[in-house]
Formats: C-alpha cells, sequence, structure tokens
C-alpha cells in the first residue's frame, strides 16, 4: 500500500482500498469525476471508465440521470442525502446499495462523494424477515384459537382476529398495552376477582414456566365472557423473548354444562322424590346406587343399601334374587315382589357398553302395596256380592249390603231403604246396628224417608252424593241423628243406600270406588229380586191356570162326553127301531148327527191331548231320535202303506228330551205330511226326515212333496181347531197346536217353510245333548 513521507497511508490509498464502492461527482453537471476499484468492482468496469458518466447510465430505468442529478445536487446544496440504488451488476444480478452522499471540497474544487455499502444480503433477509411475519401473520389470523402476543415485559405486541372477537375489542385498543383495557375485569371462575400478579401472562414470566387451560371470566357491565387460556414461553439464549396466550372462547360450552348440570340436579331431585326406589347393581349384583322416596316405605335412607349385595340383603327373598341372578344374566325382568307386608313392582333393565359387556343393572321398584290391598278388598267384595246376587227378596238384599259394607267397605254406619210405591216414599230395609243407635238413639229404629226430605231429593236425582255434615241439611228424613259424614247412594229406582260415620271425614277414592262397585251390584240384585217376585207371582198364576185347565180337562173327559154318548146311543136305537121308516133325506140328517157328535169326541180328546202336555210329562232325558221316528213309523205303517208313500230318514242326533212327546211331535208331523201329499194325487207321497245340531238345539225337518201350505193360513196353523191344506181333510186341528206347545214345553220353536206347489216342510228344535252329559253317557 502506498505511504506518504512519513509512513501514512494516503487519502487516495485510503479511497482505492475502501471495501464499499466511492463515487465522487461534480455537483453541477452530475458527472462521475473519480471512482474507486470497489465502485469498478460493482459496475463491472474499469474504475477509470466510471469518469465522465452520469449515474443515470448504470442505474435501472426507473432511476434516471435527471434523478440522480438532482439527489446530488440536494446534498450539495443541503450538505447530504441519502438513497436505495439498484445496480445491474456484471454477473446479470441486481444488487442494492444503501448511498449516502455528502459535500465535500477536493482540492478546491466542490465535490458530493457517495458512499455506497452493497446491502442485497440485507435486503433479502429483510424480504424473507417480511414473508416469514406475513406468513406468521396468517397463521394467526387462521388460527381458530385467539392467540396474544406478549413482549418479556408483558406489552401486548400482537393478536389476531380471533383473539379480538373473543374479547370483542379491537386491535387498537390492544396493541402496546399491558394488559386489557380497563373496562375489562379479570375473574377467576367461582367470581373472585383475579390479582394482577396472578393472571397467566404473569405467572409466565415469574416462573418461567408455561400455564395451561386456566378458566377466567372476563366481565364487563353487560356482558360475560368466560375464556379458556393457555400461557406459553418463547425463549433465545435462555431468555424469555415472548409470550403467547392462547385463548378459546367456552362460554357456550360451559353454559351447556350449566343447563345440564341443572338438569341432572334437577333429575336427581326428581329421582329423589320419586315415589319408588331406584337402584344400580354392577355386574357382582353389588348396590351402586340407591334413592327414592320409595326407600322410606323399607325403613331405609338414600344410599344406605350401596355398597351391599343384593343376594345377602334380600337373602331370605327367593323372588327378588332369583329376578336379580336373571338380570345379571342379561335378561330384562319385570316382576311382583313381597317384602313383609309390602309390595313392589319391579322392573331390572340390564346394560350393556359398546363391547357388549355388562355394566350394570337398572332397577325401578314402585310400591303397589295400596294398589294390592285394594285388589284384594275388590276380590272379597266380589266374592261377597255374588251372595248378594242370588238374594230372593229386597230384604235379603238390604242385609247383605249393609253387612259387605260394613265388613269390607269398613263403614260401620250403614243402612238401605227401598222405594215404596204405594205410599210413595223409602221404606226401611236393613241397618247396622252402630246404624240404628246413630239414626235413633233411643228406639233403634230406622224411619222412612218421606217426599220433601234431602235424602228423597238425592234419591230422586239419581246421583251420588257426599254429605258432608249430615246435621247442616235443611231437611233430612232423620232430624235427631248423631250422623255427620255421609255418601248417599240411589240404587236405581229401586231404593238408596246411606254409609257414613258419626264424625266429620273424608270418603277416600277407594272406598267411593268400592261402594259404588257395591251400589251397582245391590241395583241389580234388587232388580233380580223384583223380576223374582214377578216370576212367582206369574208361576202362582200359571198354578192357578194350570189347575182350572186340569177341572176343565176333567169335565171334558167325564161330564161333557156323557151326554155324547147319549145323543150316540139314542141315535143308533133310532136307526135301528124306526130305519125302515124313515126316508132317504131323514137317513142323511141321521148321519149328519152322528158324525157331529163323532167330530165332537174327537175334538174333546184332542183337548184333554192339548191340555196334559204339561200336566202328564215326563222329566227329560237322552233320547235316541233315530230309534223314537222308528217306533213312530211303526206306529204309522198301516196310514204309510195306504197313501203309498216313501219316507226316508236321515242320521239324527241325539237329544234331551221327553220320549213319549218328542213321538207324539213326529207322529203328527208325519201323519200330516203323509195325509196332504197323498191328497195332491198327481205323484207318490215322498217325506223326508231330517236332524242336524245348530248350537245347543236339534234342528229336525220333516218334509214333504204336497201341495203345501197356503201363504194365508201360515200363521194361523199352530192355533187350535185351525187346520192348513187346501183341500178338505180330516182332523180336528188340535194337532200343530199340540206340537207347538210340546217344543215349547222344550225351549224350542217350531216354524212351516212352505213354496205353492212345491211341498212344505216342519222344522222344529229341542235341546241337543250337552257335552258333559255325553261324557257321562
Amino acid at each position: 500500500m502506498p505511504t506518504t513521507e512519513d509512513g501514512t497511508a494516503s487519502d487516495r490509498d485510503i479511497f482505492e482500498a475502501s471495501p464499499d464502492p466511492i463515487f465522487v461527482h461534480d455537483p453541477d453537471t452530475g458527472e462521475v469525476t473519480d471512482a474507486n476499484t470497489a465502485a469498478g468492482e460493482l459496475l463491472g468496469v474499469d474504475p477509470g471508465e466510471i469518469a465522465g458518466m452520469h449515474v443515470g447510465e448504470f442505474s435501472p430505468p426507473n432511476f434516471s440521470t435527471a434523478d440522480a442529478n438532482d439527489l446530488i445536487r440536494e446534498a450539495h446544496e443541503t450538505g447530504a442525502s441519502h438513497v436505495e440504488w439498484r445496480v445491474e451488476g456484471p454477473d446479470g444480478r441486481t444488487r442494492w446499495t444503501d448511498v449516502e452522499l455528502r459535500d465535500t471540497t477536493i482540492d478546491g474544487e466542490d465535490r458530493v462523494v457517495a458512499f455506497a455499502r452493497d446491502v442485497t444480503a440485507y435486503r433479502a433477509a429483510e424480504r424473507e424477515h417480511r414473508t416469514e411475519r406475513n406468513l406468521l401473520d396468517r397463521l394467526l389470523d387462521i388460527n381458530p384459537a385467539g392467540i396474544v402476543i406478549h413482549s418479556p415485559e408483558g406489552t401486548i405486541l400482537r393478536t389476531n382476529e380471533q383473539a379480538e372477537a373473543i374479547l370483542g375489542v379491537g386491535r387498537s385498543e390492544l396493541i402496546g398495552e399491558d394488559a386489557l383495557p380497563e373496562q375489562f375485569r379479570l375473574l377467576t371462575v367461582d367470581g373472585d376477582p383475579l390479582e394482577s400478579d396472578a393472571t397467566p401472562v404473569s405467572k409466565v414470566l415469574s416462573t418461567g414456566k408455561g400455564v395451561r387451560d386456566q378458566e377466567l371470566t372476563i366481565e364487563t357491565d353487560d356482558e360475560r365472557v368466560v375464556v379458556s387460556v393457555s400461557a406459553t414461553p418463547l425463549y433465545d439464549d435462555g431468555e424469555i423473548v415472548r409470550v403467547v396466550v392462547s385463548l378459546a372462547d367456552v362460554t357456550e360450552r360451559r353454559q351447556r354444562e350449566q343447563r345440564r348440570k341443572e338438569r341432572n340436579e334437577q333429575l336427581r331431585t326428581l329421582v329423589d322424590n320419586l315415589p319408588v326406589v331406584v337402584f344400580t347393581l354392577d355386574p357382582d349384583g353389588v348396590f351402586t346406587h340407591s334413592t327414592g322416596r320409595g326407600l322410606a316405605a323399607l325403613g331405609l335412607e338414600p344410599g344406605e343399601l350401596e355398597g351391599s349385595s343384593v343376594f345377602e340383603a334380600y337373602a331370605g327373598y327367593d323372588d327378588i334374587t332369583d329376578a336379580a341372578e336373571r338380570a345379571l344374566d342379561g335378561e330384562e325382568v319385570r316382576t311382583t315382589q313381597e317384602i313383609g307386608d309390602l309390595w313392589f313392582e319391579t322392573w331390572y333393565q340390564p346394560v350393556y357398553d359398546e363391547g357388549g359387556e355388562l355394566t350394570n343393572v337398572v332397577g325401578v321398584a314402585r310400591d303397589i302395596t295400596e294398589l294390592k290391598r285394594r285388589e284384594e278388598r275388590v276380590e272379597q267384595l266380589n266374592d261377597a256380592t255374588q251372595e248378594l246376587l242370588y238374594a230372593a227378596s229386597r230384604d235379603e238384599v238390604a242385609e247383605s249390603v249393609v253387612r259387605i259394607a260394613e265388613g269390607i267397605v269398613g263403614r260401620s254406619v250403614a243402612a238401605m231403604w227401598t222405594d215404596d210405591e204405594e205410599d210413595d216414599r223409602l221404606s226401611p230395609a236393613g241397618a247396622t246396628d252402630r246404624a240404628r243407635r246413630v239414626f235413633d238413639a233411643d228406639g233403634g229404629h230406622l224411619r222412612p224417608v218421606d217426599p220433601g226430605t234431602d235424602e228423597m231429593a238425592i234419591f230422586e236425582a239419581g246421583e251420588t252424593e257426599y254429605v258432608e255434615d249430615y246435621r247442616s241439611l235443611p231437611a233430612p228424613s232423620h232430624s235427631a241423628a248423631s250422623l255427620r259424614s255421609a255418601l248417599c247412594l240411589p240404587l236405581g229406582e229401586h231404593g238408596l243406600l246411606l254409609v257414613g260415620s258419626d264424625e266429620i271425614e273424608e270418603f277416600d277414592e277407594i272406598e267411593r270406588h268400592l261402594l259404588e262397585i257395591l251400589a251397582s251390584t245391590a241395583t241389580a240384585a234388587l232388580e233380580r229380586a223384583e223380576r223374582a217376585r214377578e216370576l212367582r207371582e206369574y208361576h202362582e198364576e200359571l198354578e192357578r191356570s194350570n189347575e182350572s185347565l186340569q177341572q176343565f180337562a176333567y169335565v171334558a173327559s167325564h161330564d161333557l162326553q156323557e151326554p155324547l154318548r147319549m145323543v150316540s146311543s139314542y141315535v143308533d136305537l133310532l136307526e135301528t127301531e124306526y130305519g125302515d121308516q124313515l126316508d132317504e133325506e131323514a137317513r142323511e140328517y141321521m148321519a149328519f148327527a152322528v158324525d157331529g157328535a163323532r167330530r165332537m169326541q174327537d175334538m174333546i180328546d184332542g183337548l184333554l191331548t192339548y191340555s196334559r202336555v204339561q200336566t202328564d210329562a215326563e222329566e227329560f232325558a237322552e233320547i235316541d231320535a233315530e230309534a223314537v221316528v222308528e217306533e213312530t213309523l211303526t206306529a204309522l205303517q198301516l196310514h204309510v202303506a195306504d197313501a203309498d208313500a216313501e219316507v226316508t230318514v236321515g242320521d239324527l242326533p241325539n237329544v234331551e228330551a221327553d220320549r213319549d212327546q218328542l213321538g207324539q211331535v213326529f207322529q203328527n208331523l208325519v201323519k200330516n205330511a203323509v195325509t196332504y201329499a197323498a191328497e195332491d194325487g198327481d205323484e207318490r207321497p215322498r217325506v223326508e226326515i231330517t236332524g242336524e245340531v245348530d248350537e245347543e238345539m236339534v234342528r229336525f225337518r220333516v218334509s214333504d212333496n204336497g201341495p203345501g201350505v197356503p201363504e194365508a193360513v201360515r200363521d194361523d196353523i199352530f192355533r187350535v181347531f185351525t187346520r192348513g191344506g187346501t183341500h178338505d181333510s180330516e182332523g180336528t186341528g188340535i194337532g200343530l197346536p199340540v206340537c207347538e206347545r210340546i217344543v215349547h214345553r222344550h225351549g224350542g220353536d217350531i216354524r212351516v217353510v212352505s213354496t205353492p206347489d212345491e211341498g212344505a216342510t216342519f222344522e222344529f228344535t229341542v235341546p241337543a245333548v250337552t257335552t258333559e252329559e255325553q261324557a257321562h253317557g
């Protein structure tokens, strides 16, 4: 390196040895008057070639010579200027220089010296830093969590949009602050104020350790936000350079959890207060939970069963341990269980995990003791009322009703009155001993319920009525009675039942239900007793009628037939002694007289037969109907042969009947069929007898191919002395009425089905043989 005489380097040497490019400019023209070696290297030319050039000649197009001259003149006038200058280097790469221009004097000439420093690498690093910063900003903005970056002093340096949204403030209100704005109050989850040295950032700065998932409540005057906060320190060379805070808004989640917690509390309170027992068993049968007000009935407190085995706690109750064992084996069980004097309806439901393994058994037991007792009382009432239904009179009904009210319903004051139509009042029918004392302490007698009294009004209204205090009634039938509360139950149109107490007390739902059942049954029993009374009266009247009929039969068989025999005898004598003296007309008159007497005799005999259907009847028994028909045809064989009739008989079921009377029906019907079919004369008479079981009866049919029964007389042929048919025929007209009376005695019916000129079919029914009777047979 060249030196001066004293051994120091000259200015020129320093100029040339400078590693940074140096340009010297004429401030008037802007031309380069000198440049060092580093300048030449920057431009890729010999430094001597640079002299006389202008900056614009080796600058980018957007930096003209005029622009460069302006900067040079500015430096000359102000003493200094600065510019960043982009230069196309000899390798074709763009290089950036930081140029500082200073005004100076060199060798007595005004000059502007431009000191250029290559900042290409710096600009590249800055660009990379800016790119990374932009990337960081983008990552912060797209991060779903809120991010707040603090300096080591705690100052907020950066935030993202999510943090601003969570906090409800803008970036300008946060950047540069040491904490959140003053309008916020930081609270802990339980609502206590959070001290400044207890914030997540201060904890990180004081301890150097991160904070995770600390929940804070950020509260303003009109809003409260629950935020989950995590703070992480960033180190450089062992020093904290940043604190990154992550925020997550968990307000809605906490609200849901709070609502779920409240619902769970409500559900727990509800379950704890349900009138049932709710319990769970683990796979070994150990109680893991027990609650519900139903435990009180067992003398247990909620949770008292927990930890004990169901098989030990209820070792003496096989139905409980068996049901638990079945449920633990995976079966859903519904059963009724008895514990002491209590009854429970219990449901066991197995619960499985996703892998199909049994996790526990959930059970619900409902106390049905009262329901069971009610069922038992209803069953007892039902058994007792069966006897009531067979009561033969009103008095028997009343006696049973008051006894049931006292014994089963549990009310010792019970009285009953029945309707007395003749006197227009309700007459006493029955009462318990206590009721007699309550209604009349002195005489012990029940008085009638007269018109105008409150009890009569209730009876006439026909609706059950509760009387809270009998003494307050305006018109009671027993004004001196010590009766207080009472339930009055009308028994239809038959009477009134009163059940009460000598104290004021309510009738519960069960009592009302049982008494209504009792009243309904009593009404039916009274109706049955009334029908029985009417039937007895009808039976007595029928007995008197039958007695009169038998008297008539006696008269007909003795007193009426004797004059007929006299008429017939004297006519025969007249014909015998004077027949040769009588002309043809007189003999015809005598024949008419004899025939009339004979017909009268037949009619009397028919009436006797009709009257004896009841009086000469036999008990019903199982009868072989085919045998009866065979005997009938044997008796009619001459009549059938005379008519040249064809009679066919199908399979006939056995019946429950009077054998002789059944034969009489078949004989009348078959004889009529043959007779009327023969009268037609066009073809051979045919008669068919069939039978079939029709539910509890056997339906027999006797069909013929005769002229049929005219429609005009079908309704009359079963009346006494009425004869059917289309031709004159013999007979008294008593046969079909006798058949009808016999069939009716057997509980059946008889009718004729006929089509003109196509014959007639007589159908009748009698009881079939029952299965039990067939089994005995």
